[in-house]
């Protein structure tokens, strides 16, 4: 069965033949053109294919799902059995409720076919303009590729979608190194939808690379305080990001009933100045989502405007499991709304605190108390960065910090997928040895 259209055609028959009241599935094929960078020199080029279905079928209101990587109708036949067999041992959830409206949609996004040769030309390029610009930078290890997949989503009620979609991926580790001096590692990706011009040039990859390379001597803090803490992109997802999705807006923690934002949905949680939301499709959006995963047409969607919680970020069954709305869209692509300051601005009106880059601890609390090690930082102090900072801590409580944000920056990370600025926040405890 080598028809996408035509496999999730018979997985609908088969599944209703075997007894399911409701069936979804996702049908999809991909390509991966590889290159591998190890230690600074090519080490691997290879492509790679890949083929998988998902199933979810409901009888009555028990619900089953399975996921398999094999077109041949034998497995998928199997497949379905086992799907059938896994709805009628699970519980019963009235919540389970997929679209129903019938529609179909045939879309072309990012850059679905791969030209190679230019992929190795802006591959090595990149390499070369990293000796050139950051001679103290080694590459440990880097990754390009163009991904395509074509899939279908169709369900029982007449719902259909039909995506292609490709892009050019870029995935660099990287590390400071002097003689016998080295830096803490770190990481910068970005997701293009063209090759047009040096990806040195692309998302925020410039400014990183030079950052680690003035982390070669770092000097221990002394003391403790309560400071400012300005976080960059990956350090603002890894601490607030992380809590404000994963405990204060989720489908678990409000299932659960253990968000602490749970009775504050038209209330200020935040700064005036914050503003969050989830794009369900933009132009900084390199492949968008246009439905969710149970059917529904994506719309973005703000989480948070102007300092007040308007939405929570709940699927359909989270919706009906807590009587709230369902949100408009299921995707990762964050956008937080840019401030009137450049980093370097912000900078200057620090008295004294951290720019962390990367932050290494444990998940926050559910109340959003964290606290682990701030990496590949810096000292600020009277409004200048005054050296690259060893093992530090930092810890706080992310609702507290949302309500003290002392600026946002104007330039952010926009990487083809999240468009976040670097945010200072006050009040945050800062310890050395």
């Amino acid at each position: 069965m080598d028809n996408l259209e035509s496999l999730a055609e018979y997985i609908m028959v088969e599944a209703r033949a075997q007894g399911a009241d409701y069936v979804h599935c996702v049908v999809r094929e991909s390509e991966k053109r590889e290159f591998n960078v190890d230690g600074g020199r090519f080490s691997l080029m290879r492509t790679l294919f890949n083929r998988d279905v998902s199933i979810t079928v409901l009888k009555g209101s028990r619900k089953g799902s399975v996921h398999i990587n094999r077109f041949d109708e034998g497995s998928v036949y199997d497949a379905i059995s086992e799907c059938i067999a896994a709805s009628e041992s699970a519980e019963p959830d009235p919540a389970w409720q997929f679209c129903d409206e019938p529609t179909e949609q045939i879309y072309v996004q990012g850059a679905p076919v791969c030209d190679t040769e230019k992929l190795f030309f802006r591959t090595k390029e990149l390499l070369e303009d990293i000796r050139e610009r950051h001679p103290k930078i080694l590459i440990e290890q880097m990754i390009t590729s163009h991904d395509v997949y074509r899939s279908v989503y169709m369900n029982s009620n007449c719902v259909m979608y039909h995506p292609t979609a490709g892009a050019y991926n870029f995935s660099l580790m990287y590390s400071g190194h002097e003689g016998e001096k080295s830096t803490s590692f770190f990481g910068s990706d970005v997701t293009l939808a063209n090759l047009d011009k040096p990806v040195i040039e692309c998302a925020l990859i410039d400014r990183e690379l030079g950052e680690i390379e003035k982390q070669l001597d770092p000097e221990p803090l002394e003391g403790k305080f309560t400071g400012t803490v300005l976080l960059a992109p990956a350090a603002l997802s890894e601490i607030v990001l992380d809590a404000v999705f994963g405990d204060f807006v989720s489908d678990s923690s409000l299932i659960d009933g253990t968000s602490i934002w749970k009775d504050k949905l038209g209330e200020k949680v935040a700064d005036d100045r914050l503003t969050i939301s989830l794009k369900a499709m933009d132009d900084d959006v390199v492949i968008g989502s246009r439905v969710t995963g149970e059917g529904y047409p994506a719309e973005s969607f703000d989480l948070i405007r102007n300092g007040r919680l308007v939405s929570f970020d709940l699927s359909q069954y989270g919706a009906n499991k807590t009587g709230q709305k369902r949100a408009g869209c299921s995707t990762g692509n964050v956008f937080i709304t840019a401030g009137e300051q450049s980093t370097d601005e912000i900078i200057k009106g620090i008295g004294r605190g951290v720019l962390v880059m990367r932050f290494s601890g444990g998940t926050p609390a559910p109340s959003g108390e964290f606290s682990g090690v701030a990496k590949n930082a810096f000292l600020i102090e009277d409004g200048k960065i005054t050296g690259a900072l060893t093992e530090t801590m930092i810890s706080g409580c992310v609702p507290d910090m949302l309500n003290s944000i002392r600026a946002i920056s104007s330039d952010v990370l926009k990487d083809g997928s999240v468009s976040l600025p670097y945010i200072a926040f006050d009040g945050v405890t800062i310890s050395g040895k």
